[in-house]
């Protein structure tokens, strides 16, 4: 058995690590996108219960998506969904500083 010498290995070990760091970026970049989209649509949601008559928000919904989410993912799960959440309670601010259009396909 031959043993590749250390600096060798440490190379090959960089490169995993630069892989799986990559791989952590683009997770990262669509988790973020996913994000937008569902702070979004949430707020379209609250839009149109308003406009139907309703509150804003349904607590009853809410308090089902952070079962959802402490049943997928722990208690984590719980605090992430409530970070959500609150993404979403002040309507008037978008969550990445700038203000937003739905899509076009939303509009027609």
């Amino acid at each position: 058995m031959s043993e590749r010498p250390a600096a060798a290995r440490r190379e090959a070990a960089g490169e995993d690590v630069e892989q799986h760091r990559e791989r952590l970026r683009e997770l990262d970049g669509d988790l973020i996108r996913l994000i937008r989209l569902r702070v979004r649509e949430d707020r379209l949601l609250q839009g149109a219960r308003r406009a139907a008559g309703f509150a804003r928000t349904d607590l009853a919904r809410e308090n089902a998506v952070l079962r959802g989410y402490r049943e997928a993912l722990g208690p984590a799960g719980a605090q992430l969904a409530l970070l959500l959440i609150g993404m979403t309670r002040h309507a008037d601010q978008p969550p990445n500083g700038r203000e937003e259009r739905p899509s076009p396909d939303r509009s027609q």
